[in-house]
């Protein structure tokens, strides 16, 4: 008996150390714990306004799937919205979201994450808990709502061959990411819309959507001890399963481009006599390199000011091309579908073959302008480091103002790389330098390949369109853009 007893007390002790709340340092009034069943939570004071914004995250998405699944988290994102065991329906889920008081309540599916929130005053906390935890562990998921939801699923694939955007950057994903370009695309494909049952989806949720790959994010004029005590009444009964992500990501796509490749967007939405050059590269993953990803976010920073040599350099030196203000450089940080562009308008001249403008933009800004950042370290100034460490930084803090904010951050970082990073991004910021900057350069820049990227008004096309083709540019549209058409 005894032992029995000490038994039971160990347990207790353990699941006492699985709830203890914890600091996070770097960020004042963040504190964080894990359930016994694996699933994380966070809760963030501020104090301002007597609301709480609740925000439940999922590490799943278009990077879970298969080309056979591809379109099924964003399916299961609509249906958890027909209702659950404890609000049967949509009117029920209209009528608990009514009875919380709820002012936002909303969910989506990207390409690393899936994502829900409410906002509700804070006394309402643990009721909003409830809410999400009766929405997601216990959804109805009725096989009429299912047709109803895939048939309006394939309907919104289809708006996609209409939209210039959602071509144009179907058409990049499926070049950079030739390897498994699905996994950049949450709507996923018609074919996998047809075949998909409701047995299937259900499977699918059986494995991705469990609370180790969960995370509960409470920001607001709440109490931390509340936040715990209240998740775990909620979601302490969540059944514990293997985490999905245990194994390794698949090996690194990077490069994703294996030779120089050229296309070109006859595109609608753009005024005639005026085009956009863009070079496009595979960039540092979070789930990969995330050390790299500190100096690529400097490196945007510092080609950014138009009054910078890396722009005047470009608007000298390729002819018509935007004011400096169109100049820009980007990195998009993901856990493994992370890019980098360098991009601009120009003026369209027949005179001025738009396919040798864009190999000259792309050799200015690569061979030259890149290449002599990598070789003068005096390229950018002690001055200039400093200036786009502030600009970063001052961002961040920009972006985290207020708990909605915070959240919001909190549940993107935690998705894409962890709190951790994000919490010790200044710091991380703080000690990138020239060396690391020069590093990321060559890695994935200079000993890299891109895709150059043309998109232009289909009148101007029609009158370059033999030179375009003479030059090697493939011609992209809403026939050949998405991965899933041949």
């Amino acid at each position: 008996m005894k032992k029995l007893i000490l038994a039971a007390l160990s347990l207790c002790a353990s699941a006492s150390l699985a709830l203890a709340a914890q600091e996070v340092p770097g960020i004042p009034d963040l504190s964080r714990f894990k359930l016994s069943n694996g699933l994380e939570v966070f809760a963030y004071k501020d104090a301002s306004v007597p609301l709480a914004r609740i925000e439940v995250v999922l590490k799943a998405g278009a990077i879970s799937q298969g080309p056979d699944t591809a379109g099924l988290f964003r399916l299961y994102e609509r249906m958890i919205f027909r209702g659950s065991a404890a609000h049967p329906g949509s009117a029920g889920v209209k009528a608990a979201l009514a009875a919380l008081g709820a002012s936002e309540c909303d969910g989506g599916t990207g390409p690393e994450r899936m994502d829900y929130w409410i906002k509700v005053p804070s006394s309402g906390l643990a009721a909003g808990l409830q809410f999400w935890a009766d929405t997601l562990v216990s959804p109805a998921l009725d096989a009429s709502d299912f047709e109803a939801e895939k048939a309006a699923a394939i309907r919104e694939i289809g708006s996609k061959a209409a939209d210039p955007d959602s071509i144009y950057q179907a058409a990049l994903d499926r070049r950079l990411f030739s390897k498994y370009p699905w996994r950049r695309d949450p709507d996923g494909s018609e074919k996998a819309m047809q075949a998909a049952t409701l047995e299937s989806l259900k499977s699918l949720a059986a494995q991705w959507l469990v609370p180790a790959d969960t995370a509960v994010i409470v920001g607001g004029d709440v109490d931390p001890e509340e936040v715990r005590r209240d998740a775990e009444e909620s979601f302490g009964s969540w059944k514990a399963a293997p985490d999905p992500w245990a194994k390794a990501l698949p090996p690194n796509p990077r490069p994703g481009v294996t030779r120089p490749t050229w296309i070109v967007y006859p595109d609608p939405a753009l005024p005639e006599g005026i085009g956009t050059v863009e070079a496009r590269y595979r960039a540092p993953d979070l789930g990969y390199d995330p050390a790299s990803s500190y100096a690529a976010d400097l490196w945007c920073a510092l080609v950014e000011p138009p009054e910078g040599r890396f722009k005047t350099a470009l608007s000298a030196n390729v002819p018509k091309l935007g004011d400096k203000e169109s100049i820009f450089a980007s990195y998009i940080s993901q856990r493994d579908g992370s890019c980098l562009s360098i991009a601009s308008e120009f003026a369209v001249d027949p005179a001025l073959p738009a396919a040798d403008r864009a190999r000259a933009f792309k050799e200015r800004a690569r061979g030259f302008e890149i290449t002599s950042m990598k070789s003068d370290a005096s390229y950018f100034s002690a001055a200039d480091y400093d200036a786009a460490r502030k600009r970063l930084v001052d961002r961040r803090a920009e972006a985290v103002d207020d708990a909605d904010g915070m959240v919001k951050a909190l549940a993107f970082w935690w998705a894409t790389a962890s709190v951790d990073y994000f919490a010790l991004y200044p710091s991380s910021i703080a000690k990138t330098g020239t060396k690391d900057v020069s590093a990321f350069l060559d890695t994935y820049v200079l000993r890299n390949l891109e895709v150059v990227a043309l998109r232009m008004n289909p009148s101007d096309y029609e009158k370059e369109k033999s030179s375009l083709a003479g030059a090697g540019f493939e011609t992209v549209s809403a026939a050949n853009a998405f991965w899933w058409q041949k």
